[in-house]
């Protein structure tokens, strides 16, 4: 089997998660996920995303949270203005 590099797997992590990739690319992809801590938590974190989404569950944000990113976004805005 082949080593694939960090690049590779990122080049490739869509078709591997939507399993439209290869048989020889998804073992290397695997061996790969196997040695390296980095990759393994990009498409751990990729794969729980994917899943949340696909569950068309909605997240509530809490009040309080909502308030402070509204908030940071209309200091943002007006310090930075718009760039329209």
């Amino acid at each position: 089997m082949r080593k694939i590099t960090c690049q590779e797997v990122l080049d490739q992590l869509w078709e591997y998660l939507d399993d439209e990739a290869r048989a020889e690319l998804c073992s290397e992809i695997e061996g790969h996920l196997t040695a390296c801590s980095h990759c393994r938590v990009e498409v751990d974190s990729l794969r729980k995303t994917v899943l949340l989404y696909r569950s068309g569950d909605e997240a509530k944000t809490p009040i309080q949270l909502s308030d402070r990113l509204r908030a940071a976004l209309e200091t943002a805005y007006r310090e930075h203005g718009s760039d329209d």
